[in-house]
């Protein structure tokens, strides 16, 4: 009986800067080595701690991205004008309390 590695079922594993280049090629950001470590604990993103480094496969990745997707969590540039809101939403009642 072959392995998986040998009849080629087994998937490639990322290290972490890796899985920052390949979302950001699937999705136009690059989070932080951060972001993917909170992802991990969070269970939205499937990684392996091996040796002291992170590494996760495309189908994780990809399976991840597709969730957030379903989630309607928009697209990254509304994301950032959410983000912009935010910070002038604070701005302006930090203005407010000075006056």
């Amino acid at each position: 009986m072959k392995s998986q590695v040998e009849s080629g079922n087994c998937a490639r594993a990322f290290r972490a800067s890796e899985v920052q280049n390949f979302i950001q090629e699937l999705s136009g950001f690059k989070p932080s080595r951060s972001a993917l470590w909170r992802w991990h604990l969070s269970g939205r993103l499937e990684c392996k701690r091996i040796g002291g480094r992170i590494y996760s496969t495309e189908d994780a990745i990809r399976k991840m991205l597709a969730n957030d997707e379903q989630c309607n969590r928009g697209s990254v540039e509304s994301r950032g004008q959410l983000a912009g809101e935010r910070i002038a939403k604070i701005a302006r009642a930090r203005k407010a309390r000075r006056s």
